[in-house]
């Protein structure tokens, strides 16, 4: 009977969770409505047959009375899955939602944009414990801090991703002119590290004193103080690879 049991059980967690109530599938709709009714995009980028933490998210949260009786007031959700079985989704559909994914640039599942009416993210969150309510004060409180990020934290974020795409994109260009196989490519690579990184880390180091000047409002100083952290991180490495000190 436990063996029966533990099957079944299984056999309900693989399965895919349907469209939460009060959630649209048409981003393009989502995103109209938001205008006409001045209201902010809740935009989730999901797995539903297959992602444990969206399961979660919509188990605590999503399929809740109290969260889908309040959300609409504020928001306008939409729904946006990339399920294994791909017959869960309408072709068209499925199309449209990679193309947000890509513009996004979604790494990972459940991921929930917040987007004003131009579409542009205000802020950005995932799976969190504590239930529909706790949930709504998180992604309404984000709503709130969204303009301060955006103007105080957000430009030195897109400087940072810039620096780290500069880097990649170096290391590849170096490994382009190397002929033979993958250890030869990386080999020619670490050697080049010194080289490559030493004009990234000058960026870095002045993009930490830019930011650590930033005056900021309280309600988002540890925004501020996480992306510093990240920064600080990067310059660690970034050290230790111009003087070819790296593993």
């Amino acid at each position: 009977m436990k063996k029966i049991i533990l099957t079944v059980a299984a056999a309900l967690a693989a399965g895919a969770f349907a469209m939460p109530a009060g959630f649209t599938d048409d981003f393009d709709a989502a995103l109209k409505k938001a205008a006409d009714e001045k209201k902010t995009v809740f935009a989730l980028f999901t797995g539903s047959d297959w992602c444990i933490w969206c399961k979660r998210l919509e188990g605590e949260v999503l399929s809740q009375k109290a969260f889908s009786d309040e959300v609409g007031k504020t928001f306008v959700p939409v729904f946006l899955d990339f399920p294994n079985d791909k017959s869960l989704v309408k072709a068209a559909t499925a199309k449209r939602n990679r193309e947000l994914a890509e513009k996004y640039s979604i790494r990972g599942y459940p991921t929930v944009l917040l987007l004003d009416t131009k579409g542009e993210v205000l802020a950005q969150t995932g799976y969190r414990a504590g239930g529909p309510e706790k949930y709504l004060a998180h992604v309404k409180g984000l709503v709130q801090k969204g303009p301060l990020l955006q103007k105080h934290v957000k430009p030195y974020e897109k400087r940072f991703e810039g620096l780290g795409r500069k880097m990649g994109e170096s290391a590849n260009a170096v490994a382009a002119k190397v002929a033979g196989d993958h250890e030869a490519k990386e080999k020619a690579v670490k050697a080049a590290f010194p080289t490559i990184v030493g004009p990234i880390l000058v960026e870095m180091k002045t993009l930490r004193k830019d930011l650590a000047a930033e005056q900021v409002p309280e309600a988002i100083a540890d925004d501020k103080d996480g992306l510093l952290k990240q920064i600080d991180n990067a310059i660690e490495f970034l050290t230790k690879a111009s003087k070819g000190e790296l593993p």
